[in-house]
Order: C-alpha cells, then sequence, then structure tokens
C-alpha cells in the first residue's frame, strides 16, 4: 500500500464513504448509477481478491435475468474504472479494478490507501508492542489505529448482507484496539483518557464486564466514586436485559470497595492531574505588566492542555479568580481539582521576571517552583518547560506528539504570539468592534508568521461567531478557507479541527462529517471545553439526548464557570425532559452573565414547559425591566403571552422588539417576528420576515419550515411543499425536532388535497419515529388534517404527558384551530395551564 506523496487513490470506508482521487473527493453527482458506486464497496469487502460475477449480480441485480445481468455487471465495472480513473481510454487495463478468472477485484498492488487496511495494519503492529509492556510505544500506535475509526464499516449499507461480516470483524478489532489503549493508559496514570476509551466501548458493547471493570477503576482513581458506581448499575442493567444473568461476583466485588472507600473518606478527593492555571498576578502597575500576565495565563492553559494526561480548567473559568484572593482548599474545592499553577510577572527594564508555582490542593504543598529571568521578546518561550515540569511533577510521561505540540508553541515567533493572543483577547468580548479587532491583530500575526496555524484558527473563529451580524454564508465560507489553512499547517491542530466540524455542521447540513470531526478533534485535544459544547449541540440536533447531556457535562468539567457551557448544558436538559434541573442550570448561567439571551429564553420556556406560566411570564416581564433597550427582551414577552392566547399584545411586544433591533435588525428578530405574525394568523406579513431572515442565514430549515406552515394557511400547497423540500433538503433529515414538523406539514398538504394515501404514508412515517421531539404532536396533525379528531387528540393528550416542546404553543398555533372548541381540548388546555 503507497503511502505519502505516492498515494493514488484514498478511500474510506470506516463512517461515511469516501473516495478521493487525485487529492479531490468524488462527488456524488460523478457516479453514474448507485450501484456503480456499491460495486466498488462490494469489492472492497475483500480487496484483492476475486468475487465471482455470479455473486455480484446476487448482491447488485437478485431479480435480474442471468443473461442480461451479466451484462449489466460488465457495464458497471466498466463505469467503475472510469469513475476511479477519468483517463481510461477504452480497451486499457485499469490499475483498479481488474478481471480475475470469472471475477473482479479491486488491486492492492495500485497505489492506494485503505482504511480498514491502515486499521488492521497499525493494531497488528501495536499487538507485540502492547505484549512487552511498552506502553508509551503501544499508545502512539493505538491512538492512530483508532483514529480511522471514524464509525461503523459502510455505515450506510448497514443492513446489507454482503457488508456484515466485514463490518463485525472490524467493530471487534476496534472494541479490542480501544481496550489495549485504556490498558496502556492505565498503566501510565493517564485514567481520564482510559474513561473516554470505555466510554467508546461500552456505547457499542453496554454489558461488557471487563471494560467496566477497567472504568470503575479510573473513575474511582480520579476522584469520580459517584459515577463508577453509575457505571456498575449500568452494566448490570445491561446484563439483565440483555443477557439475562447477574453480574460477577468480581464485579459487585469491586462495587462493594468503591463504596467502602467513599463511606471511609471525610469530603471528596480530587485527582492531581486535574489541573487549574490561576490567573498570573502582574506586580507593578504598567499596562505592559498587565497585558502580559494575562498572556502567561492563556499561553500555559494552551499548552498544558496538549497533554492529554492532565485535565486542564479552561481559562473562561479561571478568569473568575483573577484579583481575588481566595484560599488553596476553597479553589480546589470550587473548581474539584487537584493541583493549582500559580505565578507572577515582572518587568524590570527589558527584562521579565517570571516565578511559578505548583501547590497540591490536597495539603498545599509546593510539588514544584521556579523562577525564570527572561529577555521580553523571550518571555512566552517558558510555557514549553514549565508544561514539561508540570508533567514531571505530576508523574506524567510525555508522549510524542505532545512534546511536538509543545516543541512548536516554544519555537512561535514572539511577535506573532503577542498579536495572537490580543485576537483572542478581543475575540472573547464578542461584540462587533472587538470582532474586528481581532481579525486585525490576527492578520498582523499572519503578517509576522505565515505559518502560524492558530492564527488561522482564530481568524475562523472570528467568522463564524460573527454569523448573524455578517450573512451566514459569508462567514461559513470565510471560517471553512481559514480552518483548511491552519490544518494544511497543522493537520494535529484540534481546534481547527472541531472548527471544520461545526461549519460542516451548521454551514452545510453535514452531521456525518461534523460528528467525525468532533470526535478526532475531542481525540487530539480532550482539554478542548468548546468541541464538548458544539457535539453536544450536534446530539440534541439529532435527537441523542442522553449522549448529549453527557458530552455537555464533560465540557462542564473542564470549564464549570462558563455561562455559555452551563446554556447549552440547560438546553439539553430540558430537552429530555429533565425540566427542574434545567430551570436551575439557566438560572445559574444567568447568574455569571445576566445578558445571555438564551438564557432568558430557555429559562421562561422551562418554565412553560413545566405548565408554571405566571412565573413564566413574570421572568419574561422582569428580563424587560433589566434589560429595556433589548429588542429580545421584548421577543420573549412576546411569545410568552401569545402561548397564553393574548395574541394582540403579543404583536404589540414584537412591535417593541423591532423598534429597538435597528436598521439592519439582527437576525434571530426578524425570525421570531415571522413567527408571531404566523401566529397572529397575518401570513403575509409573516413570510416577509422569515424570507428578510433567510436573506442573511440560507440554510435555515426552520424559516423555510415556517413559510411552508403560512403557506398552508394560505392554502398555497405546491409552494408549501417546495419549501419543505428545501428545508429537507438542508437538515437531511438530521433534525429530528423539525424533520417531524416536515413530515407533519406534508401530510397535512396530502390529507387537505384529498390525497389521503400519501397523507397515510407521512403519518405512518411519524409514528415508526420514536422519542419526543414533537414527534406526538405531529401525528396529530396529520390525524386531525384526516378528519380523525378523537385520535388526534388522544396524541395530544400523549404530547402533553411526554412533555414535548411544542405542547406549549396548542393555544396559540393554527394547525389546531379546527379541533379548539371541542370539549376535550378545552380540557387539554385546562390541564396544561392555557384555559381560556
Amino acid at each position: 500500500m503507497s503511502t505519502g506523496s505516492e498515494l493514488g487513490i484514498q478511500i474510506k470506508t470506516l463512517g461515511t464513504f469516501e473516495v478521493i482521487a487525485e487529492g479531490d473527493l468524488i462527488e456524488e453527482s460523478c457516479w453514474p448509477r448507485r450501484k456503480t458506486k456499491t460495486l466498488l464497496k462490494v469489492l472492497l469487502t475483500n480487496p484483492g481478491r476475486p468475487i465471482a460475477i455470479d455473486q455480484l449480480i446476487e448482491v447488485l441485480l437478485p431479480e435480474a435475468n442471468l443473461d442480461k445481468a451479466t451484462g449489466n455487471i460488465r457495464a458497471r465495472v466498466s463505469e467503475l474504472r472510469r469513475v476511479l480513473e477519468p483517463s481510461l481510454s477504452r480497451g486499457s487495463e485499469s490499475k483498479y479494478i481488474i478481471r480475475i478468472g470469472e471475477g473482479y477485484a479491486f488491486s492492492t498492488s495500485a497505489p492506494h490507501w485503505l482504511d480498514s487496511e491502515v486499521f488492521k495494519a497499525k493494531i497488528a503492529a501495536a499487538d507485540p508492542l502492547f505484549d512487552q509492556g511498552r506502553w508509551t510505544d503501544a499508545v502512539e500506535v493505538l491512538e492512530l489505529a483508532v483514529s480511522l475509526y471514524r464509525g461503523e464499516y459502510l455505515a450506510e449499507e448497514r443492513y446489507e448482507d454482503w457488508a456484515l461480516a466485514a463490518r463485525q470483524q472490524l467493530q471487534d478489532l476496534f472494541t479490542e484496539a480501544s481496550g489495549k489503549l485504556a490498558t496502556c493508559y492505565m498503566e501510565l496514570g493517564r485514567y481520564r483518557q482510559a474513561i473516554r476509551c470505555c466510554e467508546r466501548i461500552l456505547q457499542i458493547a453496554p454489558h461488557r464486564e471487563e471494560v467496566t471493570r477497567q472504568l470503575m477503576c479510573c473513575l474511582s482513581q480520579t476522584g469520580q466514586r459517584a459515577k463508577a458506581i453509575e457505571a456498575y448499575e449500568a452494566c448490570a442493567r445491561k446484563l439483565r436485559e440483555q443477557l439475562r444473568v447477574e453480574p460477577s461476583a468480581e464485579l459487585c466485588a469491586l462495587r462493594d470497595r468503591i463504596i467502602a472507600q467513599s463511606d471511609r473518606t471525610d469530603g471528596q478527593t480530587f485527582d492531581s492531574r486535574r489541573i487549574a492555571v490561576i490567573p498570573f498576578v502582574s506586580v507593578g502597575l504598567d499596562s505592559a505588566n498587565e497585558f502580559l500576565a494575562d498572556g502567561m495565563t492563556e499561553e500555559l492553559i494552551y499548552t498544558l492542555s496538549k497533554v492529554a494526561g492532565l485535565e486542564v480548567i479552561a481559562q473562561t473559568t479561571v478568569l473568575k479568580y483573577k484579583g481575588v484572593r481566595r484560599s488553596v482548599a476553597d479553589i480546589g474545592q470550587e473548581l474539584r481539582v487537584g493541583s493549582l499553577l500559580e505565578g507572577s510577572v515582572q518587568l524590570v527594564q527589558d527584562k521579565a521576571r517570571i516565578f511559578v508555582q505548583l501547590i497540591r490542593v490536597e495539603n498545599e504543598a509546593h510539588t514544584w517552583s521556579e523562577q525564570y529571568d527572561r529577555e521580553m521578546q523571550d518571555v512566552l518561550s517558558v510555557q514549553g518547560d514549565i508544561s514539561r515540569k508540570v508533567a514531571a511533577a505530576l508523574e506524567i510521561e510525555l508522549l510524542a506528539k505532545e512534546e511536538t505540540a509543545i516543541l512548536k508553541q516554544e519555537v512561535s515567533n514572539r511577535q506573532a504570539q503577542i498579536a495572537y493572543l490580543k485576537g483572542r483577547l478581543f475575540l472573547a468580548r464578542r461584540t462587533y468592534d472587538a470582532y474586528l479587532k481581532a481579525i486585525e491583530y490576527f492578520r498582523k500575526a499572519l503578517s509576522i508568521e505565515s505559518n502560524f496555524a492558530r492564527a488561522y484558527a482564530g481568524l475562523a473563529d472570528t467568522y463564524l461567531f460573527m454569523i448573524g451580524i455578517i450573512p451566514a454564508s459569508e462567514g461559513y465560507a470565510k471560517a471553512e478557507e481559514y480552518t483548511r489553512h491552519a490544518i494544511a499547517l497543522d493537520p494535529l491542530c484540534a481546534e481547527a479541527i472541531a472548527t471544520l466540524g461545526y461549519s460542516a455542521w451548521k454551514g452545510r447540513g453535514d452531521v456525518h462529517e461534523a460528528e467525525s470531526k468532533f470526535v478526532r478533534a475531542i481525540e487530539l485535544n480532550p482539554n478542548h471545553a468548546q468541541v464538548y459544547e458544539w457535539y453536544a449541540g450536534l446530539l440534541r440536533h439529532t435527537g441523542r439526548i442522553a449522549e448529549a447531556c453527557h458530552q455537555s457535562e464533560q465540557a462542564l468539567l473542564l470549564d464549570p464557570l462558563s455561562a455559555t457551557l452551563i446554556l447549552s448544558y440547560a438546553a439539553s436538559l430540558h430537552t429530555s425532559g429533565r425540566l427542574v434541573e434545567a430551570i436551575d442550570q439557566y438560572q445559574k448561567a444567568l447568574d455569571i452573565n445576566s445578558e445571555l439571551e438564551d438564557a432568558w429564553w430557555g429559562l421562561w420556556y422551562s418554565l412553560a414547559a413545566a405548565w408554571d406560566w405566571d412565573r413564566a411570564e413574570m421572568v419574561a416581564r422582569e428580563t424587560v425591566a433589566q434589560h429595556p433597550s433589548n429588542p429580545f427582551a421584548y421577543v420573549n414577552v412576546a411569545t410568552c403571552v401569545m402561548c397564553r392566547g393574548r395574541i394582540d399584545e403579543g404583536i404589540c411586544e414584537i412591535g417593541k422588539a423591532l423598534a429597538l433591533a435597528g436598521n439592519p435588525a439582527k437576525a434571530s428578530i426578524l425570525f421570531h417576528a415571522g413567527a408571531c405574525h404566523y401566529f397572529a394568523r397575518d401570513y403575509e406579513k409573516a413570510i416577509r420576515f422569515l424570507q428578510q431572515y433567510l436573506e442573511r442565514i440560507p440554510a435555515s430549515a426552520e424559516a423555510h419550515n415556517m413559510i411552508a406552515k403560512c403557506l398552508i394557511e394560505q392554502e398555497c400547497y405546491q409552494e408549501a411543499l417546495d419549501e419543505l423540500s428545501i428545508a429537507e433538503g438542508i437538515f437531511r433529515g438530521a433534525d429530528v425536532f423539525w424533520n417531524r414538523h416536515v413530515h407533519m406539514d406534508r401530510g397535512i398538504i396530502h390529507a387537505r388535497r384529498g390525497e389521503l394515501k400519501r397523507a397515510e404514508e407521512e403519518l405512518a412515517s411519524v409514528m415508526g419515529c420514536s422519542g419526543s421531539q414533537n414527534r406526538r404532536i405531529s401525528i396529530a396533525g396529520i390525524l386531525n388534517a384526516l378528519g380523525r379528531a378523537d385520535e388526534a387528540i388522544d396524541w395530544l393528550e400523549a404530547a402533553a404527558t411526554a412533555r414535548e416542546p411544542h405542547v406549549a404553543a396548542l393555544l396559540k398555533v393554527p394547525t389546531f384551530d379546527q379541533l379548539r372548541p371541542h370539549p376535550r381540548y378545552q380540557a387539554l388546555l385546562r390541564r396544561i395551564g392555557l384555559a381560556n
């Protein structure tokens, strides 16, 4: 198999299927037929070995006449050769698809890279290293192998028999390799990395006792004993449900030891390898001193975060301690860290004196300390040495990739680093003027050092955060452009890979690519809190709510005082129906940052979902009193009172929001104005606002869906179907929340047009779904359009019991206007606190 620049063709089969020829992805439109692409997949299940024509016929053309099928297979082979080798002349031999006897094979002698082959080879190479106890060497190889497993083998062919054997073999190899990797991490004392390996295995095989045992040991070692007991209980449930057996005596004994250990321990203990860098103190009044102290703090956090054996608290959280005198014990308890790194910076003429000390929280002992005297131009170079010595003090042996990442920081141009740091400081302010300054400084850094990957990543993040102020198409295009520059310079830049994933999800609706990028970014830098938040959002978007809550919790372990991460966790809790916890978390986010608009919305909406309407409206109105010049505060009031049936009052409030929003108004205000006018039955005005929104955010499935709802009520059915098709094309069926709405609205259209069979098909599609993301309400909508009122109300009552999100809209939504007088509908409104 070829490597490096000799690669002829690259094929990815683990996860989403991709073929890259001459550096370019072969797009879907380049495949003449689906069966041509499937033919390649079948040949790849056993590369190098021929598959007989009759076997190919059985897979690709099972119902066809044998003579015609043989010719058809040969035609598909010819098409496949031309796709892989466009310049191949007629009659020439293909390098890749060769004839062997009465069959065809994918040639392994031609230049190529096939992920499944590389995956197997890496695992085989790791085995002797593992057997010899060469843990660090084995980790290097196993990490590469595991990173190739982006998902199930040929995931889109999940139900095809011909792929089953290869899929199972590769999945077994992945779980075996992940188990060995977890063992290596445990031997090296890298318990948090071992935890992530075990969790990935248990997602595939949740009843694996030996993996649960590893997970429980690691959780206990890192002071997470309650989670260790939860892991035991989850395994016990799966053993009973799937295998009808009880946990082994060994696993039960481990549980008992952990419980006994918890009972003997006074208070909770924390892992010394979970560390917080407290903001460095600036000695003196010089503003340059202050900037240098802040820069040292940020760079140390970033550099230490490259050591995956550490769990490093994010800068957002530690900045809360800047200038605040707190005891080591108090900070340790608040952040649940076992070690603190603190220091000071003092400028004396053209030199800087930096003092650093590492403190063990448990006994407040100074584990390590050192003083550095540096010339100003070399002052930021010390973070590499500090990171190595912190790792050594905490008995962490650096892996080769970690040493490389630290070295990259040391060789960066100091002036470029300073410009980059200033860009990050402005980016953190999240205002339009600050974004422009951030762009200026990131570009300055690149003018000094053109190969500065982090500066490109900073530009990408800036353009992402500017979306809504600038058109989404521009923001995502710029973000992807700069991110690809960053990755070209540093293929292991986790921040850039995470940003590319976010852009793939939000900009192109490609949730599969986004998820693979998020997982890869976490593997490269498990201390990057932002990627966990984005991943949680993706999981909510696709209906995997329990996983979303878990990723939100991982983010908060790293950045526990970040209002935006707490907000994301609250959203995950709300979606999972844990409303009391969600309300608490929304309030906690607002306690940290009272100007978080999404927290204003989430708090009142969670109260509404709990049917506490008086408190919901009180919270919305308090927001207006506290932030009278913010238009989004009036959006909250408008939406809340409209849910309570006070439509005219809601339109008055949204008018206030628009009056304050300026020109051009923030995109989100336009969307809510469109939604409110839809609820007011003013469909023309609603469509105008939504179209204005789409001019700014064109890839908005929800806006197209809302326009479709307006068109349905205007009986413009074909136009509505067109809008629904656009919406579905954007999220590709992956957004479970709006996917249900698309099916419901399409079913309503067919029912109203008398196309009963097609309406029933949409009904069956929604009934075949699972979860509580408006499934029952969507079923009720189609049943109501079909004239089956009592059945519709049955489902609405079930939706209320399940606390589906749009139950709160039952008094205002036009979809159920004809049901409103029904005694049972009125009883349902009373039940949820919305009686007229």
